[in-house]
């Protein structure tokens, strides 16, 4: 009787760590989830995974609020929108609870750590110059995001908005189009950037749920070949795309990695232990940043998906 209520005992002190992504259901955030369950097997915490059924920023903070309310003892979040979401951290911090951003963060916040995949400035400089070898250093690009309030969609077209202005005056980037987190809507404004707008060179989808729509909008309007397409997609969200050719290359790191970074996060904070400006993280290939400064915790430098080296990544 002593040891199984030893052993009861040990299990209940297990750190319960939660992880709310943008929206659930898609491959980006699947292999999140994956390297999530991984870690927690690792470290000795409980992964809890949920998320709103469409990119809701009212019911992302629903699914937080209830989180904090069933005593998590840390919570990340892909944030939806950041000016929102105050609150919500101050009512966590108010319950001991320790809450911080991956993937997508609220800079301006009181989080406590963002979990990044890559730099912001990175991504948006990666994915224009990758297009300009493509499109040559001239030409009209159209862009298609996510969500409008999105943190981490908009710091990466203000970035490539940032490197065209700098390096490529003679190429021109429309105003980008939101199609939230639809397939379907993203498919709708790509076809009609095409439509207005003939002599189009390249299609920018900034978010992993639009890269689909504006690939098949390419393949649709027998543009292969005319217009370049590319995006922030996994290899298996764009693995078809790339093969057609209706996607020139995709920019991305590993999103499996990334949840597992979050997990490992959650655990540091909740230990009370302090980031090192470069952690050695068991279970990953590479050591991570830490900046103290901005409280950045970095996965590492985005990767580039071509057709010659998708079939080698299974995420």
């Amino acid at each position: 009787m002593t040891l199984l209520t030893l052993e009861f005992g040990l299990a209940q002190t297990e750190p319960k760590i939660a992880f709310v992504p943008q929206i659930v259901g898609i491959p980006y955030f699947n292999a999140m989830e994956e390297g999530g369950k991984d870690a927690a097997r690792k470290f000795d915490a409980e992964f809890v995974y949920t998320g709103p059924t469409d990119t809701n920023p009212a019911e992302q903070l629903r699914i937080v609020n209830g989180l904090i309310d069933q005593g998590m003892s840390a919570i990340a979040i892909s944030v939806l929108d950041a000016s929102s979401i105050n609150p919500i951290i101050q009512k966590a911090k108010e319950k001991g609870i320790k809450i911080f951003t991956s993937d997508s963060d609220a800079p301006k916040s009181e989080r406590e750590v963002y979990v990044a995949q890559a730099l912001d400035q990175d991504l948006g400089f990666a994915i224009i110059d990758e297009l300009a070898k493509r499109i040559g250093e001239q030409g009209t690009v159209g862009i298609v995001s996510g969500e409008a309030t999105a943190t981490n969609l908009n710091a990466w077209i203000a970035y490539m908005q940032q490197r065209v202005k700098d390096r490529y005056p003679k190429i021109t980037l429309l105003p980008p189009q939101f199609a939230g987190g639809t397939a379907q809507r993203a498919f709708q404004l790509a076809t009609d950037l095409m439509t207005a707008h003939p002599d189009l060179k390249g299609l920018i989808a900034v978010a992993s749920t639009t890269c689909p729509g504006v690939a098949q909008a390419i393949e649709s309007a027998g543009k292969i070949g005319q217009v370049t397409g590319t995006g922030y997609g996994s290899p298996n969200t764009v693995r078809s795309y790339l093969k057609s050719g209706a996607f020139g290359f995709s920019v991305l790191w590993n999103p499996r990695d990334l949840g597992y970074l979050t997990v490992w996060a959650g655990k540091q904070l909740i230990n009370g232990k302090a980031f090192a400006e470069s952690n050695e993280v068991p279970g990953l290939s590479q050591p991570v940043k830490y900046d103290s400064a901005t409280k950045v915790l970095l996965l590492g430098p985005p990767a580039v998906f071509t057709k010659d080296n998708v079939d080698q990544f299974k995420f």
